[in-house]
């Protein structure tokens, strides 16, 4: 026992000698490592100086506690547990590139590992502000607070891909996500592009700007995370509401990107002005508000660039149905937007296009589609085009296709006479849509001085598509005597519009005379009170106007009616002497033929009839007379005319 003691005594003797400054072997200064950790340095050497760049606060005494208190070797003080140092290095007590977090890498090393590639901007007490207390261990540091670290990664210090945002994703971590999940490795911007750094070095609330609307104009509702208008790329976290337009209108960039229509002017730099806004040549008509085109936007994309012409075409057709941009534009340059990028379409495919392109006028707008290829056929049939349209007569021959032959001609059962190749009714344009199938009856109308009867007013009613029957046609009471299926009246033309509802009439008046009467109507009838064609349309004239100083009826007290001498007269002329009707209606309702063509008074086609009678004229009413009976019977009287006695003036009565 007393041996071992001394061996002790003489090794702490040793030792405590070597340490000593000024000792034989160490004369002058100690070396750095022994003046930091003093006898530890000796043993210890490599360790000591892994650790002596932090030598300042952190001694070995601060993680081994004395085990053996006056004693050296193996064991003679504590290891530390994970309590006191959580993450010690690999290499024992040498550090690496985390050597820049300081003492706090030889307890936390796994941690200053994790953010290693950060060491030139933070430091642990970036966010570990405050010393708890004089040593180390659980808590020694403050844990930073929500206005330190609004967001940090859900495990400390680990972040995913959202590392490539640098220092920023630890305490604004959920931003950091949203911007790799929406970029992922196209990192054309950084968090230093919008938040310029305020207070150099320092971190916490108001540590970077938040970027003004010169910088960013307009962000997502959710900054940092769009929603589905993401798809148009980086460029929504600056412009989101031009984004979102684009997202309502075109769903996601296809045919055309941001980039096609606004090249960038200052790579790398963002702010404004850092991509041009595109010339005329490249947009010629943007939308009253750019990248949100209204109605007109079911046109597609292109009414971004060419937006008159989509509203044009909108205001006339509201949205693409048979025809749309690419009907007449081929692409030429697919994938690309320039002067020229797509087609202008040939006279074979365009042979008339309006004088302002994509904007027919008015009058030919009602003709649809149509009108933007027959310009001028259109404005031809305006008049009628909301009664006859071009597809009542053109059929599709070949659907979704343009081009010469794209519809079908009409046959003669629709069309039976056209009104020519270019659809101008010219002076026939008041007989509406039926000129244009059927010029030669309006040419026989026209040709009968009959103009003023429209088509409608006989045939009232459509019962039925354009075709044979599609009309109806008058009835005997509107029509009692019609002038023909050619609508020709020929001699009869000198009557004008009443030939063709009295033929009949007009043609007796054409053959005989009404004693001086010119061929007038109207000098008998004029206008009645009715206000269309029709029974009553026109008044009658009664026989007393011409004929007053006369007794005018026959056993009729009623003087001056209406038909008082029609009973036995035709006024618009008869084969008959004095316009007798060649058919009278007796009072015993029957209707007898006459024969009245000289003034004796018995002989056939006399007053009577020796031959046949009963049918002379003033024989076939009468039924009771002594003389000359419609049976043929009677006492035989005078031979000489009957008005001799019985004169016209005094209604046939006897002369007192």
């Amino acid at each position: 026992m007393n041996i071992l003691r001394g061996a002790l005594m003489v090794t702490f003797a040793i030792v405590s000698g070597c340490g000593d400054p000024g000792a034989p072997q160490y004369s002058g200064t100690p070396p750095p490592v022994a003046a930091a950790f003093g006898a530890c340095a000796f043993c210890h050497t490599q360790q000591a100086e892994g650790v002596l760049p932090v030598a300042a606060t952190l001694t070995c005494s601060t993680c081994h506690a004395d085990a053996i208190p006056g004693f050296a070797g193996p064991a003679h003080r504590t290891v530390p547990g994970a309590e006191l140092v959580p993450s010690f290095p690999s290499f024992g007590h040498q550090l690496f590139a985390e050597e820049a977090f300081g003492s706090c890498s030889f307890c936390h090393n796994s941690t200053a590992l994790r953010i290693v590639l950060f060491r030139d901007a933070l430091r642990c007490e970036t966010c570990h502000v405050a010393a708890l207390g004089a040593g180390f261990g659980p808590r020694h540091r403050t844990l930073p607070d929500s206005t330190i670290v609004p967001n940090p990664p859900a495990e400390p210090h680990v972040l995913g891909g959202e590392v490539f945002w640098g220092s920023c994703a630890l305490c604004h971590n959920e931003a950091a996500r949203d911007l790799q999940a929406l970029l992922g490795l196209a990192r054309i911007i950084e968090c230093s592009t919008c938040h310029l750094e305020r207070t150099p070095g320092q971190y916490g609330a108001g540590h970077a700007t938040l970027p003004t609307s010169a910088v960013v104009p307009s962000s997502p509702e959710r900054a940092h995370r769009p929603g589905a208008e993401r798809s148009w790329g980086e460029c929504v976290l600056c412009h989101n509401e031009v984004a979102r337009d684009l997202q309502e209108f075109v769903a996601a960039p296809s045919e055309i990107a941001c980039t096609t229509c606004h090249t960038e002017r200052t790579p790398g730099q963002f702010g404004a002005g850092h991509y041009t806004l595109p010339a005329n040549d490249i947009v010629p008509s943007p939308p009253e508000r750019a990248h949100r085109p209204k109605a007109e936007g079911s046109w597609g994309t292109c009414v971004l660039c060419h937006n008159e012409e989509g509203r044009n075409l909108e205001s006339v057709l509201g949205a693409p149905s048979d025809v749309r941009c690419e009907s007449c534009h081929a692409d030429l340059l697919p994938g690309e937007f320039r002067p020229g990028h797509r087609q202008r379409p040939p006279r074979a495919l365009v042979p008339d296009p309006p004088v302002v392109p994509h904007r027919p006028s008015d009058a030919a707008a009602a003709s649809g589609s149509c009108a933007f290829c027959h310009a001028g056929l259109a404005t031809n049939v305006a008049a009628v085009a909301t009664e006859l349209s071009c597809v009542a007569c053109h059929q599709d021959s070949t659907p979704g296709a343009f081009g010469p032959g794209h519809r079908r001609k009409p046959e003669a059962s629709l069309v039976p006479a056209f009104v020519g190749a270019d659809h101008a009714p010219g002076s026939w344009a008041r007989f509406g849509s039926c000129v244009y199938c059927h010029r030669d009856l309006v040419e026989n109308v026209e040709h009968s001085n009959a103009s003023e009867l429209g088509c409608v007013l006989c045939h009232a009613t459509q019962v039925g598509p354009f075709g044979p029957g599609h009309r109806s046609l008058p009835g005997k009471d509107l029509v009692p005597s019609f002038v023909g299926a050619d609508h020709r009246s020929g001699d009869g033309r000198v009557f004008g519009t009443c030939t063709f509802c009295h033929r009949t009439t007009t043609d007796r008046a054409l053959q005989f005379t009404h004693g001086s009467l010119t061929l007038e109507c109207s000098q008998c009838h004029a206008g009645g009170e009715a206000e269309a064609f029709g029974p009553g349309h026109r008044t009658v004239t009664a026989c007393v106007v011409c004929h007053g100083d006369e007794r005018t009826t026959h056993h009729d007290p009623a003087l001056g009616t209406p038909y008082e001498c029609a009973n036995c007269h035709e006024p618009h002329g008869a084969e008959n002497l004095f316009l007798i009707r060649e058919f009278l209606l007796t009072p015993q309702g029957e209707v007898r033929a006459v024969r009245f063509e000289n003034l004796r008074g018995q002989d056939d086609g006399g007053f009577t009839s020796l031959t046949q009678p009963g049918s002379g004229l003033c024989e076939i009413c009468h039924t009771t007379t002594r003389f000359f009976r419609n049976d043929g019977t009677g006492e035989p009287h005078f031979g000489f005319p009957c008005f001799t006695c019985h004169p016209h003036a005094l209604g046939f009565s006897v002369k007192p």
